[in-house]
């Protein structure tokens, strides 16, 4: 039995999708110079050890993260450790992780590879190999170095997150989504009684306990209300349709207590096909009637009539009525469609 957790809280300052940074491996270190006395007729031997080899940047997938951090502009791999007498190496230095939402683009140098799975990850800067001691040069009949190896360029890495969210919560200004958004997650979006409390896109994260200790998580990306002619930049404007484009699926939640529940689903759907065509037009979605405690049950089963050929639950977040249902079938929707 699958059962919903709220998790995680989010920044709903800012939603980042896109991050251009820069990454530079680290140093190798310095190779060491070391004399090991011999006998008095051979003299000293050499015995530096060589430096470390600098750490790399990875680019890595992350299954509970949301979205891209803001705040990151720079990915630096630390430097290796310098080598020490009696061959002594020094410490090869470990990689430095940016982690990223699955679903993002990495392009470097020209070439995109997309990161779908948690777990998978990609090389964009390496580091420096560490320098020679005389002790390794003599054996190899190279010459060494004391100083450190030179200074790995920096790399330009551009991530876009092609996946914005699991499930996008689509619809009126007004119509619950923060709402419901807060009731399942720990995401804290701005909740008022007056449209457009919502504005900018805020994520939050369902988590679900399957038994097994497998990480089974849903995004969800709130999307602040959709008015009429929105396609066209109207209102809010279309660059929450576009986040909307980047989602594997979409709640469409309707307000049941509104004058026109039915009109007000066909406007947001109309605004969501006229943004991305049939692209947008085939993303898997439901019906959600929300506020259901604000209508009588003769009301509600006339709009799950009038609105049968669509996939309809309802659902309240005042009193916590069929929440669960919900959760269960967000899994539903981020897994199967």
């Amino acid at each position: 039995m699958l059962r919903a957790q709220r998790r995680l809280s989010v920044d709903t300052k800012a939603f980042c999708d896109r991050l251009r940074l820069r990454a530079r491996g680290g140093k190798g270190g310095r190779g060491a110079v070391g004399w090991e006395a011999q006998n008095k007729s051979r003299g000293r031997k050499p015995s530096g050890g060589s430096g470390g080899n600098g750490g790399d940047v990875v680019v890595k997938a992350v299954g509970r993260m949301d979205m891209l951090d803001a705040t990151q502009r720079f990915a630096r791999a630390e430097a290796g450790g310098n080598g020490g007498p009696s061959m002594c190496r020094g410490r090869d230095a470990p990689p430095f992780y940016v982690e990223v939402p699955r679903g993002t683009a990495v392009t470097v140098n020209g070439t995109t590879h997309q990161l779908d799975t948690t777990g998978e990850e990609i090389l964009v800067a390496l580091g420096t190999k560490g320098a020679r001691g005389n002790g390794v040069a003599a054996r190899k009949g190279q010459a060494f170095g004391l100083s450190a190896s030179a200074s790995p360029p920096d790399v330009l890495v551009e991530l876009v997150m092609t996946l914005a969210a699991d499930v996008a919560l689509v619809g009126a200004p007004n119509a619950g989504k923060s709402s419901l958004l807060k009731a399942l997650s720990k995401a804290e979006p701005k909740v008022a009684p007056y449209p457009f409390t919502t504005l900018h896109p805020v994520i939050g994260v369902v988590e679900y306990d399957n038994g097994l200790g497998n990480e089974d998580v849903v995004r969800v990306l709130d999307v602040p209300g959709i008015i009429e002619g929105a396609a066209d930049g109207r209102g809010l404007g279309d660059d929450f349709l576009r986040h909307v484009a980047r989602c594997a699926s979409a709640l469409h939640v309707v307000d049941a207590s509104s004058d026109d529940p039915v009109g007000d689903l066909l406007k947001v759907r109309g605004e969501v096909l006229a943004f991305a065509g049939a692209d947008l037009g085939a993303l898997p979605f439901r019906v959600l009637l929300s506020k259901c405690d604000l209508v009588t049950p003769e009301r509600l089963a006339e709009l799950e009539r009038a609105l049968g050929q669509y996939e309809v639950s309802a659902a309240s977040t005042a009193s916590g009525a069929n929440l669960g249902d919900v959760a269960l079938q967000l899994r539903c929707l981020a897994r199967n469609g």
